[in-house]
């Protein structure tokens, strides 16, 4: 956090992050469907569950998949634990994730 001091003796502050963020390189992308393991992952928030069961059932009609893996996040405001990560990862070929409103 920068801090300057004003001429009118007032402290300003300045909420900018001063180290960089972190990369991740990108996932590898899935050219087909069929076959594969696909996790779908609810943020929790509102109607995220819906817009879910829609791409579920769009991405179904078109493609017969593998396994697939439902799971939820128990707040949306908090990342998704490690141990839901790391399932995923294990379990799945792709996720689908929603954010609802």
């Amino acid at each position: 956090m920068a801090i300057e001091k004003a001429e009118t003796g007032l402290i300003l502050l300045e909420p900018v992050a001063e180290e960089e963020a972190t990369t991740y390189p990108l996932a590898r992308r899935v050219l087909e469907l069929s076959g594969q393991r696909i996790g779908y992952l609810d943020n929790s928030k509102e109607r995220a569950d819906e817009i879910l069961a829609v791409i579920e059932e769009m991405l179904s009609e078109r493609f017969e998949y593998g396994e697939v893996l439902r799971r939820r996040k128990r707040y949306y405001t908090k990342n998704a634990p490690p141990e839901l990560i790391e399932e995923l990862a294990e379990r799945c070929d792709l996720v689908v994730t929603a954010v609802g409103g």
